[in-house]
């Protein structure tokens, strides 16, 4: 069976049904009984706006730990995005199995062999954390927005602003991550304010982006007929590239002057780091008829010092959505949760845009949140009666260089020696040369002190970092790391030349070769082969 076309879902739907003699259940029933057959009819949506959509039937057999893929796209679409054959992955002795109708040396059984089952396999062997935890609840994602509205209403901003902006992106950052991040959360937004979504709008929104960053948000929001503000801490090279229409400000946000966003009708908090727990507190102290966005990332105290997890069966990140959540709640907010499709590992968004109380409540309510904040850190107030945080941690306007190059030179070299020493411990030199043994980047933790890995942490993130800036040492992949194979002046300039930089000056023998040095085999190259010095 196949869909005549991608309008006829419930007919084809009522004749599976029909043909296979299957009767429909609701939800609570697949749950009381192992023999039932799940049946989901799913529409597989492309990258690139212009090519065909896809369908696929996906049939769940719990009893028998089965689950079969069915291509059941229109003949005409000619899609490209699922196999056109019927797979099923099993759970069989503990091992997933998987099984295609197909020529094994095709490429689309290639890519469900190399591809698909090994993610398969890295989800079921991710420890299982406890379920009570905010982020569990939310099943779908963009569960707040009409999800077709949504796919094409993001293609259009993609080609109207990602593409260029992309091309002329001035900031150190990755272009591809952060423009196409901050295209697919205007793209919620503006579903989200949708007069049709909200029949209570009759104007353009009003908004205040707090620590916006590069202003792309700001920007997209603006331009799509919105009114709003973007202000940060630092200013970004990218601002001066806007038009004049778009408003931006360097200005430092503290507890003190919150309440000057209270012309706003939404406050949004995208990746806003200390000012996070705020941005509910800022939207509840500016009108009763204020909302707000909020994306957590970072995890940050009220005080601006980091957020320490107290419960170690939850990650940092769904401990801190906990933290946040309830805060909106405390708050006086009906909040609302949602996941995102961006780039990024952290998207769970908070929106707030109904309160618990009625507007005659309003002033009442404000001294609850003030005894909220002051519960939780020790504030005190100004003449004005604003809040204000003792010892409140703002960011340094200045952005700090954080990728491992500032740290003590000694430091990087005792941290090395560490590495180097656990890799190569108990390996044969007698035999030919040995790049020691390979290990789980975690198991490195174990091997470096303490006092080390709080240097690397607070300049750079970690020993990531640490192995990328000495690659010439160390090889990473897949998670694991062991010392790299030295490359010779051959291999250096074929590998430039792969670059497609034919025209760059290559620098060889120029630094001292840390094998030559430091391996008890010394360099396994030449003194004129290698591509570093061999020198003392």
């Amino acid at each position: 069976m196949k869909l005549g076309n991608s309008t006829e879902v419930d007919s084809f739907m009522a004749i599976l049904f029909d043909k296979t003699k299957l009767k429909p259940t609701n939800g609570l029933d697949t749950q009381n009984h192992g023999d039932t057959i799940e049946i989901i009819l799913i529409e597989l949506l492309p990258k690139t706006y212009t090519e065909s959509h896809a369908y696929q039937l996906v049939c769940l057999k719990k009893k028998e730990q089965t689950v079969t893929f069915y291509n059941v796209t229109p003949i005409q679409n000619n899609q490209n995005l699922c196999p056109d054959f019927i797979y099923s992955l099993q759970l069989l002795n503990e091992e997933i199995v998987l099984n295609g109708n197909n020529d094994h040396d095709s490429k689309s059984y290639i890519w469900l062999l190399n591809k698909v089952l090994p993610q398969v396999i890295r989800w079921t062997d991710q420890p299982v954390i406890s379920q009570i935890n905010t982020s569990a609840s939310i099943k779908d994602s963009l569960s707040l927005v009409p999800n077709n509205e949504y796919y094409t209403k993001y293609n259009y901003l993609k080609l109207k602003y990602g593409k260029e902006m992309v091309k002329i992106w001035p900031e150190g950052t990755d272009p591809i991550k952060f423009v196409y991040e901050d295209v697919a959360i205007a793209t919620y937004l503006l579903l989200l304010w949708d007069r049709k979504n909200l029949n209570k709008l009759t104007k353009p929104v009003s908004f205040v982006d707090v620590g916006c960053g590069n202003g792309l948000l700001v920007y997209i929001l603006t331009k799509e007929g919105h009114k709003g503000l973007g202000v940060d801490v630092r200013k970004r090279k990218i601002w001066n590239m806007y038009d004049e229409d778009i408003k931006l400000e360097e200005t430092t946000v503290t507890p003190d002057n919150i309440q000057k966003f209270s012309e706003f009708d939404w406050i949004i908090g995208n990746h806003s780091d200390e000012l996070t727990p705020w941005i509910p507190v800022m939207t509840a102290k500016s009108s009763y008829n204020c909302s707000f966005f909020l994306l957590p990332c970072c995890a940050y105290n009220f005080d601006g010092t980091k957020y320490q997890r107290q419960n170690s069966s939850k990650s940092q990140y769904n401990e801190y959505l906990d933290y946040i959540y309830k805060l909106c709640q405390d708050c006086g907010f009906h909040t609302e949760m949602d996941r995102l499709k961006i780039p990024s590992t952290k998207r769970i968004c908070f929106i707030g845009r109904r309160r618990k109380y009625m507007e005659h409540e309003y002033d009442n309510y404000q001294t609850t949140i003030s005894y909220l904040v002051n519960n939780r850190n020790k504030v005190i107030r100004n003449e004005h009666e604003h809040l204000e945080i003792d010892g409140f941690k703002t960011r340094d306007p200045v952005e700090k260089v954080r990728n491992c190059t500032q740290v003590d030179k000694n430091v990087i070299e005792s941290i090395i020696k560490n590495i180097t020493t656990f890799l190569l411990d108990g390996c044969d030199f007698k035999s030919e040369w040995t790049p020691g043994k390979e290990l789980h980047i975690f198991e490195l933790i174990d091997i470096i002190p303490q006092d080390k890995l709080k240097v690397l942490k607070a300049e750079c993130g970690g020993i990531q970092t640490l192995l990328k800036n000495n690659h010439h040492i160390f090889k990473v992949q897949n998670g694991k790391v062991t010392l790299r194979q030295p490359k010779s002046i051959e291999e250096t300039t074929k590998n430039i030349k792969k670059q497609g930089k034919n025209n760059s000056v290559i620098k060889v023998q120029v630094r001292p070769c840390w094998f030559y040095n430091n391996h008890p085999q010394g360099c396994p190259l030449s003194d004129t082969s290698c591509s570093f010095l061999h020198t003392h």
